[in-house]
């Protein structure tokens, strides 16, 4: 049998958390979970992940300072996704330009399109 993927999360909203971490996890994904981007880099650097995941507005470390560090770390070519909340083009559009593969607004995408896309992508 092959080894699980693993996924990491970074995002203080605990709910979509808990959402996220349930729907991969019931595909058979290791779910990792950070609250916020300094946490989520220290786990970048300790651990392999096969992709991630982050909210862009969040304490300590926002998700534009985690896109510019993850190249730093051992998961350099891991594709990392933004959900964010932040709804203007120009955060998407700035996301991606930092590495992000996919940006997705919250509010305009249901949770099962962002599973399936990045279920589909790994």
């Amino acid at each position: 049998m092959a080894d699980a993927k693993s996924i990491l999360i970074i995002d203080d909203d605990e709910t979509l958390c808990t959402a996220l971490e349930a729907k991969f996890g019931s595909m058979g994904y290791t779910v990792t979970i950070s609250k916020d981007g300094a946490d989520g880099i220290e786990a970048l650097q300790n651990t392999k992940f096969d992709v991630v995941i982050t909210d862009l507005h969040m304490p300590n470390m926002n998700g534009f300072s985690v896109l510019e560090k993850v190249p730093d770390t051992q998961n350099a070519d891991v594709p990392v996704y933004v959900i964010t909340n932040l709804g203007s083009g120009q955060h998407c559009e700035k996301a991606v330009k930092l590495g992000a593969k996919k940006c997705f607004v919250k509010s305009l995408i249901s949770l099962r399109d962002v599973v399936e896309t990045i279920n589909k992508a790994v």
